[in-house]
């Protein structure tokens, strides 16, 4: 796999590209230690078309000229479809078989044409780049320096609206957001610490930080579509060990209750894997350094879901 380096000039570099089409999202109060970004405000309600728009900008034209596609769950696959159609690209999304019905919808709406993808094979396909023979332009979900860069810009936004900030968290699933926001927060508030939050049945991060070693989940299980990956790559380990501070542990009950708190408290609708981080923060606040900052990455959710959980 190609080595991936990104500096906070490359996440700067971003920026305006990724203004062409993203907003730059709200950071609001939540309680006296801790502040909420709010990418579940953002364009698509996910944080995924900061990357996603930033690496398109980067085709050439004969990458163009044979369409995209990706892999993914949902907010990838819908950010991949929506930039595709603005730019008048062919575009393919191969998504996991059992992907959130709703999610696929949208992607659909977005004009892509959708693919189905059984689950065992995306391992294979992720680890033994089985993505260079597909025809179209492959966009990777999040191992890529220009994705990671524009994710990225999340992290600068948070380093001007929370200056003081000391302790930021974000959900992992295969590590493009968190790279890119460590990346830029560390290097506009180096005293604060940035923390990945995983799932415990989808925590590939943990033993990742620990050996430095890519790894896999054979049947990663949340509630979290967003974040259950299962698996990661090599090079993301290498980005993460030298940018993360550590890995946090949140339950499916606690990313449910974290759901209804910030519906019933903050007015905030978050889809599972966008609550995540704001589940470490219940989970581990008396653990964490304040002011600390939760990333919020989306509120795609499925209305019986958040139905279920408001119940």
């Amino acid at each position: 796999m190609d080595p991936i380096r990104v500096t906070v000039s490359d996440v700067e570099a971003a920026l305006p590209v990724m203004r062409e089409v993203a907003r730059r999202t709200p950071t609001a109060p939540f309680a006296d230690d801790i502040v909420l970004k709010l990418e579940n405000f953002q364009r698509l309600g996910a944080f995924k078309i900061r990357g996603t728009w930033y690496r398109m900008s980067l085709l050439t034209e004969e990458e163009r000229g044979r369409g995209v596609t990706t892999l993914s769950s949902g907010n990838h696959g819908r950010a991949v479809a929506w930039s595709a159609r603005r730019l008048g690209l062919r575009c393919v999304v191969r998504v996991p078989e059992g992907a959130a019905p709703q999610k696929v919808a949208a992607i659909r709406g977005e004009g892509a044409e959708t693919v189905a993808v059984p689950r065992p094979d995306l391992i294979r396909i992720h680890e033994e780049e089985l993505w260079r023979s597909w025809p179209e332009t492959f966009l990777h979900p999040f191992a890529h320096p220009a994705m990671i860069a524009g994710n990225g810009t999340v992290g600068l936004e948070i380093a001007e609206d929370a200056p003081d900030a000391r302790t930021v968290l974000v959900p992992v699933g295969g590590g493009g957001l968190a790279a890119g926001i460590a990346v830029a927060v560390k290097a506009r508030l180096p005293k604060a610490k940035v923390y990945g939050v995983q799932a415990e049945g989808a925590a590939t991060l943990p033993e990742a930080l620990r050996t430095g070693r890519g790894l896999h989940l054979e049947k990663p299980s949340t509630i979290a579509d967003g974040i259950r990956v299962g698996i990661m790559l090599p090079n993301m380990v290498d980005v993460l060990r030298r940018h993360l501070d550590g890995c946090l542990l949140v339950s499916d009950a606690d990313i449910r209750a974290a759901m209804r708190r910030l519906a019933v408290e903050a007015k905030v609708i978050a889809e599972p894997a966008g609550a995540a981080a704001f589940a470490a923060w219940v989970r581990h606040r008396q653990e964490l350094e304040p002011p600390v900052v939760a990333v919020i990455s989306g509120g795609n959710v499925d209305p019986a879901l958040l139905a279920d959980v408001l119940a």
